[in-house]
């Protein structure tokens, strides 16, 4: 296996874990309410302090990256992820599991700053390599909720932390004795003409619009990741209804695997959209692309607030696509917009924006719930999404049409 290859491999497994980890909380926040005697939205406020060290630890993350190396600090994440699902699997309070998933929260927060700098740094087809990690974090996304519903059915969620932490560590210990060339690739000299600019106004205004669009996208990005499994259970029952004639011994489980199963089956629809996105990224305008793929994905968020039932799966299906599709695309103008030296710190202050600051949409989709109801939090996320295309229209606008290529162009 060449060095390219070992880098997607890890990073790739590296994401799958950050996205499962991320989507095995709200895939059983039913079977933990019925657990804990608590509400739904206070179950939900104990993965406030994961989802907000996802990314509030991305920036020292990062800096430790470029100054350590990035192979190295994968390793830490997959010990550090694994050892907290273990915890996880340990506790039986809310105060306990809300610390165990905090320790997740802290150590995944290593991934993206270290997994991003290692691909962009370490891999000629940067989009198309962001594009395969990217169906990475999609796989996660569409096996935690069938995953963690089935567990939860057959052993219930505390084993099934237990089996997951245990096989993240077992991959960080592979790992530790898999040696990686992080020394960065030479890339076109088009993509010089980025390095004379890196200390640039130009380039700091530049990056700092990228980091306003990527804040409003992770608020968008972390509502649906919280409110999906809990809304097809409540609006899409079509599939449990279809079950219902088997002879579950645990209805509620039945039904909590059955909503897993439809959100599973919505981001494999992702994995598509990472794929197309990813190749595009390579030959074409990168803004531009961005611009296409936000506008593409507005009008399904808007219907998932109003549709249920098999309307409301498609739905969901169409969004998720563009959805996910924008993310090596957003990936790889991170990459053009930041130094060689600073990329992973580059990596992680957007992840900081991505994740800590779209971890507050833990509490937001709280109170829009009890405000207007569950399925006003999609009308929001449209209006974030305007919101975004207007952000990408003045990127465009300042950057007076330059052409952002991974392999050719400026």
């Amino acid at each position: 296996m060449n060095n390219e290859k070992k880098i997607i491999v890890f990073t790739f497994v590296a994401h799958y874990f950050f996205h499962f980890y991320e989507l095995a909380f709200p895939a059983m926040a039913i079977p933990l309410m019925l657990s804990l005697r608590m509400s739904l939205e206070d179950v939900l406020k104990l993965g406030f302090p994961m989802y907000l060290l996802f990314g509030l630890f991305s920036l020292p993350w990062g800096m430790f990256a470029d100054r350590f190396g990035n192979r190295r600090t994968l390793v830490i994440y997959f010990f550090g992820t694994g050892m907290g699902a273990v915890i996880a699997a340990l506790s039986s309070s809310g105060p306990a599991i809300m610390f165990s998933l905090a320790l997740l929260g802290f150590f995944a927060g290593i991934y993206h700053p270290a997994g991003m700098g290692l691909i962009s740094l370490g891999v000629r087809n940067r989009g198309m390599a962001l594009g395969i990690n990217g169906v990475a974090g999609s796989i996660g996304l569409a096996t935690a909720p069938f995953i963690a519903g089935l567990l939860n059915w057959l052993v219930g969620w505390q084993k099934a932390y237990l089996l997951v932490g245990l096989a993240g560590v077992l991959w960080g210990i592979l790992m530790v004795f898999v040696p990686i060339d992080e020394t960065p690739i030479e890339r076109s000299d088009a993509e010089s003409i980025e390095k004379g600019r890196e200390n640039s106004r130009f380039a700091v205004i530049r990056f700092l619009i990228l980091c306003v669009i990527v804040t409003l996208g992770g608020l968008a990005y972390r509502i649906n990741i919280v409110v999906l499994p809990a809304y097809f259970e409540f609006k899409a029952g079509f599939l449990s209804r279809l079950f219902a004639g088997l002879p579950f011994s645990n209805p509620a489980g039945m039904t909590t695997m059955a909503a897993g199963v439809l959100v599973s089956l919505v981001y494999i629809a992702g994995i598509f959209g990472q794929l197309t996105a990813g190749r595009m990224a390579d030959r074409r305008d990168l803004i531009k692309l961005y611009l296409a793929f936000n506008l593409w994905s507005l009008p399904f968020v808007i219907c998932m607030g109003f549709l249920g039932e098999q309307f409301l799966f498609a739905a969901a299906c169409l969004y998720v696509f563009f959805a996910l599709g924008i993310q090596p695309i957003e990936n790889s103008l991170i990459a053009k917009f930041t130094p060689e030296r600073l990329r992973s710190t580059g990596y992680g202050i957007t992840s900081i924006l991505i994740f800590g600051v779209g971890s507050l949409a833990v509490y937001w989709v709280g109170w829009i719930k009890v405000t207007w109801g569950l399925g006003a939090v999609y009308l929001v996320s449209g209006g974030l999404v305007l919101l975004i295309l207007a952000c990408i229209a003045g990127l465009m606008r300042y950057t007076k049409g330059t052409v952002y290529r991974n392999n050719a162009g400026v």
